[in-house]
């Protein structure tokens, strides 16, 4: 059966100047030859680290913002390049994604430090910086819908706005609708479906860097990667989805040259 819509969805990329990048043009090689639809990138790209306010001092020392903006944005062009590239040399129809960005709360560390340095509204435009880039913009907190499934950095609690955690059951319990969040360091999946029989799903789709973080000590060993989801019509002509989880190691040994 044809594919009608088929998503890859990357979360938490967490880029600092000295992270390795090699993952980066490795999704860019799997994306060509899958040649999803939809991109769609759930925020915490940048890491911001010279932001950190639970950083101390020393750990702040050498760090800069410019360097952060910088990295973090040359490493958000490497899919779109890879895609001009390959779409140059190509005779074929060009490839042409759509490609969604949903802010994450790191990216939203930059938006408190400019409402708290208000001189700085209007010298650094976060927003701006990732359209030009190719992506269409969704503000933190602020979901991507797209065919019935809520794109989203977390789930927000709706009382709270701070992010339901714990099981993927507990979030199923509490979003009645297909999801794909990020921020929690791990790969969760559950489906079920309602009384009428139509299936939903959730997906906490992990983190994608190779590098670690010193904070995190031994969790640092929790699996990465990022999900690929595939839309075919169930047996009851329902809409439904293949999720599957690609594991950072499995795509740089495939991927990487």
């Amino acid at each position: 059966m044809k594919v009608s819509n088929d998503i890859v969805t990357i979360a938490d990329t967490q880029v600092v100047p000295s992270a390795p990048l090699e993952h980066l043009h490795a999704v860019a090689r799997y994306i060509w030859k899958h040649k999803p639809r939809l991109i769609v990138h759930i925020g915490d790209h940048w890491d911001f680290e010279s932001l950190n306010y639970y950083a101390s001092a020393l750990e702040k020392e050498g760090r800069r913002l410019k360097d952060d903006l910088v990295s973090g944005a040359k490493a958000l062009d490497i899919i779109k390049d890879y895609i001009d590239m390959k779409n140059s040399s190509c005779k074929q129809k060009k490839y042409k994604p759509e490609m969604h960005f949903v802010m994450g709360n790191h990216e939203n560390r930059l938006n408190r430090y400019i409402e708290s340095h208000p001189e700085l509204s209007g010298f650094i435009n976060l927003r701006e910086m990732i359209e030009r880039a190719g992506w269409v913009v969704h503000e933190f907190l602020e979901p991507f819908w797209f065919d019935d499934i809520c794109f989203n950095h977390f789930m927000p609690n709706p009382e709270s706005s701070r992010p339901v955690g714990g099981s993927i059951m507990n979030k199923m319990n509490k979003f009645p609708h297909s999801f794909v969040h990020g921020h929690q360091q791990k790969f969760q999946f559950e489906r079920r479906q309602n009384m009428l029989g139509k299936p939903h799903f959730g997906v906490c789709a992990g983190s994608f860097y190779i590098h670690d973080e010193s904070y995190r000590g031994a969790n640092n060993t929790e699996i990465r990667g990022f999900t690929h989801l595939k839309q075919f019509t169930n047996r009851y002509d329902y809409s439904d989805y293949d999720v599957e989880f690609v594991s950072l190691e499995r795509l740089l040994v495939d991927y990487c040259e």
